[in-house]
């Protein structure tokens, strides 16, 4: 597939015209299929990647991505670059909205080793130097911030990541997933996953409703995010017994901005209310992306409509409701819920899970886009290792298991102390002695061994803190020791 001369903004759209021969049923080999994409006006016609007569043997790619998010594009792209026959199919056309617009530090490496960082630079996004949090009864105006200059990841060529709007940024990765090699289909449905007794050799792939194709590949690559496909065609999906939680978010205009000298950073607003908190993240253009998060059955018992629901959380913080003072919503609301879950396996014979699709949390850490990339890294590296190292794949896969999966534990086990108790953060991050493990730990990139240690050697010690505080009713770290009984969960099922 040659990709057609570049255009300005780089959004790819899929469209397909499939032609039946004579005496065929509603299945078509795609020899037969012409994929047109166009680039808003510009258009060429290509060959499609699945046309038989273009492969040399049985397999017509080494690696079938199914998912063309972040994970999928970036393992897209190390597969392009390094000679490898990808298909990334996305069953959405990008751009599509997505939640998850402020990105940890650590990814930094990852897009300079694909050469996308230059194209963040171009594309304008907002720099995130660091984050800030507030109290929900602090005097408006003061905050904790955590910068990454404070203490820069070693080789760091820069001190701040971004602030992205998902659909300009995922479309931009996946375009540049095709101009690294990859193949890539836009707007076709994948699955199910076709295995062999248990090993994984194939997706159908259905380009339009009747027409679908079988593509043999020595890898199956699941980026499906929460759809989560070989989990779910394997019955191996399973609800997080913790974490029941309701996201509502929406783009605002006339949001007060950032302090001077704190531009770009991203704060956090614990709210007046257990297991709850908000997020508001500068984006282009003065638009502001505030959401909260809060437990499932608080807005199930409220009784409210989404917009008087969102209103009565703003009011528990003093800091974020002077904020959204003048605020005008400019997007309809988004809503996520049911979205904590956790999976059996992250590989099998002949496929790996990469980004969400192995499991997801809480959005509170900015942990998305850090899962994606290095769970991407780390499976074209396994995979790599297999097909032109010759390493044994069970013993690759396991490993990749092992890497990501200690690393992706960690961040679950920061995560419910965050929900445990959320002061106990900000005890920690203003504390000199431990202020260096907070920042690096937030900085993302738990995978490594010694980010790992750090960051269990953090958890012992704040579960450590948990147990003293909670043993004592007259500490006032306690969640809600400060609260006085009448005015708790206020404003929400009132």
């Amino acid at each position: 597939m040659e990709a057609p001369g570049a255009t300005d903004n780089g959004f790819l759209e899929v469209t397909r015209r499939c032609r039946r021969r004579a005496g065929a049923g509603l299945r078509t080999d795609l020899p037969h299929t012409e994929v047109v994409l166009t680039r808003h006006g510009a258009s060429g016609t290509l060959r499609s990647p699945l046309e038989k007569d273009s492969m040399a043997d049985a397999n017509e790619f080494d690696v079938v991505v199914v998912g063309g998010g972040p994970a999928g594009a970036t393992i897209g792209a190390l597969l392009g670059m390094n000679g490898y026959r990808a298909l990334v199919v996305e069953k959405d056309v990008h751009p599509r909205d997505h939640v998850g617009e402020s990105i940890t530090p650590s990814t930094n490496p990852i897009f300079a080793r694909i050469g996308f960082l230059e194209k963040m630079e171009d594309a304008g996004f907002v720099h995130k130097p660091g984050a800030c949090w507030t109290a929900p009864r602090s005097p408006v105006g003061k905050f904790v911030s955590l910068r990454l200059g404070e203490f820069p990841p070693p080789g760091a060529t820069q001190f701040y990541t971004y602030n992205v709007e998902r659909d300009h940024f995922d479309a931009l990765l996946l375009r540049h997933a095709l101009e690294k090699g990859a193949k890539v289909l836009q707007g076709a449905k994948a699955g199910p996953v076709l295995f062999e007794g248990d090993r994984a050799v194939g997706v159908r792939v259905e380009v339009t409703e009747g027409w679908e194709h079988d593509v043999p590949a020595r890898f199956v690559v699941d980026a499906t995010g929460r759809r989560a496909l070989i989990p779910t065609q394997l019955r191996m999906k399973k609800k997080d017994p913790v974490f029941n939680q309701f996201c509502i978010y929406s783009w605002f205009e006339g949001v007060e901005p950032n302090p001077p000298g704190y531009e770009g950073m991203l704060f956090l607003h614990f709210l007046d209310l257990e297991r709850c908190w908000a997020w508001a993240i500068p984006l282009r253009n003065g638009i502001t992306s505030v959401g909260v998060v809060t437990d499932k059955q608080d807005f199930q018992r409220s009784g409210r409509s989404h917009e008087e629901f969102f209103n009565s959380l703003i009011s528990l913080n003093r800091t974020l409701k002077w904020t959204m003072r003048s605020a005008r919503r400019v997007r309809p609301w988004w809503i996520e819920a049911d979205y904590s879950y956790e999976t059996d396996r992250m590989v099998g014979p002949g496929w790996l899970l990469i980004g969400d699709a192995l499991r997801f949390v809480d959005p509170v850490f900015s942990t998305g886009v850090d899962v994606a990339m290095f769970s991407a890294n780390y499976a074209f590296e396994a995979i790599d290792a297999v097909i032109r190292g010759g390493q044994d794949e069970a013993t690759a896969l396991a490993d990749y298991q092992r890497r990501v999966g200690e690393g992706v534990q960690a961040w679950y086990d920061l995560i419910a102390l965050f929900y445990k108790l959320r002061n106990l953060f900000t005890a920690y991050a203003v504390r000199k002695r431990f202020r260096e493990q907070v920042v690096r730990i937030l900085q993302g990139n738990l995978y490594v061994p010694e980010s790992l240690q750090r960051a269990r050697e953090m958890i012992a010690l704040m579960e450590e803190s948990f147990r003293k505080i909670t043993s004592d009713p007259e500490n006032l770290l306690a969640p809600g020791a400060l609260i006085p009984d009448h005015e708790r969960r206020v404003g929400v099922g009132a």
